[in-house]
């Protein structure tokens, strides 16, 4: 499984924990992260050789390279857009940096260390939730800011991946994998009233990698199919309603993957190799407008 191209759950998660033993494809544009303040998209591309961190603006100017550490394993915006928490995944621990990409040379600092993958900074910066096991048996693990104090908050009857904070800082949203298949589940902060939130069939998809829209009362996620193999298209649930759509509906065997909001909350930012590579792609939510923005030279 890796974030930057799903199987499972998604390809670059695997590569950066070390689970592909072959070549992993090169990725020109993977699993965007939209600032929450300005119209600049965080990827990950292993175009250098390995994953690294880049920007680019949504106009697909300005692209540049972030990080150069080895073993980067994907990053996470600051709720004011300065800056960016990162992740240097070692042996399944976690050193997490924050780095300030518009400082002049970029400039970065360690938080902290955290024995799990993925940790996530709650915006008020009081709380990190990491995944912690092996792949087929991981659970998620809340801490305070500094790593103190963690508690499992996921029932060992599933096996859960990457806890992702709601913008209000108030819920999280995971993708839990259970015999019967894969949902997006939904939490309180403290753990509490956990409960699934996408109840698609099996011929619509396997629904993983939760995306918070900026009103905190949607949630963006891919759907990997049964058939055919290799198609994956993104939803849109609404959690008052747990009504859920397609966004960019297709029958063709490519991956439209990992979603992230745009501030305004009417565009998506995702993950596509239907160009024949892995690239970012921008989508309005209605499904329009849909364009390559990574590789277009």
């Amino acid at each position: 499984m890796s974030r930057l191209l799903s199987a499972a759950l998604c390809s670059a998660l695997a590569l950066s924990a070390g689970a592909q033993t072959t070549a992993p494809p090169i990725v020109n544009g993977g699993f965007p992260l939209v600032s929450p303040s300005a119209s600049q998209i965080l990827f990950e591309s292993n175009r250098t050789g390995t994953t690294q961190l880049w920007i680019i603006s949504d106009d697909g100017t300005g692209e540049r390279q972030l990080t150069t550490r080895d073993s980067v394993a994907g990053g996470q915006w600051a709720p004011d857009g300065k800056s960016i928490f990162y992740t240097v995944l070692i042996r399944d621990t976690s050193q997490l940096y924050e780095l300030w990409p518009d400082s002049s040379p970029s400039r970065d600092r360690m938080i902290g260390t955290f024995p799990g993958r993925g940790p996530q900074v709650s915006p008020a910066r009081t709380r990190v939730v990491y995944d912690v096991g092996p792949w087929t048996a991981s659970h998620l693990v809340l801490t305070d800011g500094q790593g103190r104090s963690p508690r499992q908050v996921t029932d060992d009857s599933l096996t859960v991946w990457r806890g992702v904070w709601s913008p209000n800082g108030r819920r999280l949203a995971y993708t839990v994998s259970k015999k019967t298949g894969m949902s997006v589940w939904v939490m309180n902060e403290d753990g509490s009233n956990p409960h699934q939130v996408t109840h698609l069939t099996p011929e619509e998809g396997r629904a993983q990698m939760p995306a918070w829209h900026p009103d905190s009362h949607q949630l963006a996620f891919q759907a990997n199919a049964i058939s055919p193999k290799g198609k994956s298209t993104l939803w849109l649930v609404n959690l008052q309603t747990t009504g859920a759509r397609e966004i960019a509906p297709h029958t063709e065997a490519f991956l439209d993957e990992t979603p992230s909001w745009f501030s305004d909350g009417k565009r998506v930012a995702f993950q596509s190799n239907r160009s024949g590579r892995m690239e970012i792609w921008i989508v309005n939510a209605d499904g329009s407008q849909l364009r390559q923005l990574t590789g277009r030279r």
